[in-house]
């Protein structure tokens, strides 16, 4: 049974870049070394794209970066520079959320797992993170079919 989501508001420092995202208030964050979120700190949670939402005129002030294999979509604020979200390569059908930039409030617990980006392979097979974007019923549905 999956947990009750609730509506998580958050953005960048400078707020022009603004969304919502339903999410449990108890999350797995996952913190990767891979080279580009290991400079910034990242420690992010994913949740199917469905559940994350821009509002109002957030768009005009976001870029993306891209590299490697041009999976991953390193979104950030024109303005501040903060990477409040990205799509991540592990699940290109699903939103990276950076919990230190949810507003305060709505997440009760974190739980800090580690993804091993400089074996970026070896981890996205073992940890089992690109279930992440899928809708619990999704996962139930496949793992009653096997």
């Amino acid at each position: 049974m999956e947990p009750k989501l609730v509506v998580h508001n958050g953005g960048c420092h400078c707020r022009k870049v603004r969304w919502h995202v339903l999410a449990p208030t108890s999350v797995v964050a996952w913190k990767c070394n891979c080279s580009d979120c290991s400079m910034r700190g990242n420690t992010h949670f994913v949740v199917p794209h469905e559940r994350f939402e821009l509002l109002g005129d957030s768009k005009e002030y976001l870029t993306t970066y891209t590299f490697g294999t041009h999976t991953a979509k390193h979104t950030f604020c024109k303005v501040c520079g903060i990477t409040s979200f990205y799509t991540p390569r592990s699940n290109p059908d699903g939103i990276a959320v950076a919990f230190r930039c949810l507003d305060p409030g709505t997440l009760s617990d974190v739980e800090i797992r580690h993804y091993d980006g400089k074996n970026w392979e070896n981890s996205y097979n073992q940890t089992g993170i690109s279930s992440c974007s899928k809708e619990q019923s999704a996962i139930d549905s496949t793992q009653q079919q096997n």
